[in-house]
């Protein structure tokens, strides 16, 4: 109910919508702190993206063909786009790079309550070779070290994304959803095990 409460808010009255974002963003960047100081502790190939980084975004998103967006819709994915995203306080927008191009993309989408999102992409030539796993690993140490609890919306179909969640952490599947997404909710990996 909730979850359609604010999409009718964001199609029909966007400056409302617009307003919860800016105060969501403020508390969020509160919370977060500086994002450059999330990178201590993250393996070398990976790092928290920043302004100067939403062109090579948007590139990467236009070398991925059309079924790597079957599942993966959470915003447009223009250099405009990806500017206002990375401005964003709410947002901790990490990619993973092989010889200086991005291999995988993720983002923590923040909110005020203490959840967070994941979304995440691989580059269609690294898929299957551990790229998806790693960004979920991050991911969650990201969230741990921020205080956010990190949940994932997964279409049952998607099995690599699945598969890569549950290698990186302990997965709790808390609902089915439309379409064929479960809902879920990460945890540090052995964590559920002590319950």
């Amino acid at each position: 109910m909730l979850y359609e409460l604010a999409h009718t808010i964001q199609a029909k009255v966007p400056w409302i919508w617009e307003g919860i974002e800016m105060l969501n963003a403020a508390w969020c960047g509160l919370k977060i702190g500086d994002r450059r100081k999330l990178e201590d502790g993250l393996p070398g190939h990976v790092g928290i993206a920043d302004i100067n980084d939403a062109s090579r975004l948007a590139d990467f998103f236009a070398r991925q063909p059309e079924e790597s967006f079957k599942w993966f819709r959470p915003h447009a994915f223009d250099e405009e786009t990806m500017r206002t995203l990375l401005g964003r306080k709410s947002y901790i927008i990490y990619v993973q790079e092989e010889d200086g191009e991005i291999v995988g993309y993720a983002f923590l989408r923040c909110f005020a309550n203490g959840k967070s999102f994941l979304g995440k992409m691989v580059d269609v030539n690294h898929q299957g070779k551990g790229v998806c796993t790693t960004l979920c690993k991050v991911g969650m140490d990201l969230a741990t070290k921020t205080g956010f609890r990190m949940f994932e919306s997964i279409n049952k179909a998607n099995i690599g994304s699945m598969k890569a969640s549950q290698k990186a952490c302990d997965v709790l599947i808390l609902e089915e959803l439309e379409d064929g997404d479960v809902l879920i909710e990460d945890f540090p990996k052995g964590s559920l095990k002590e319950l």
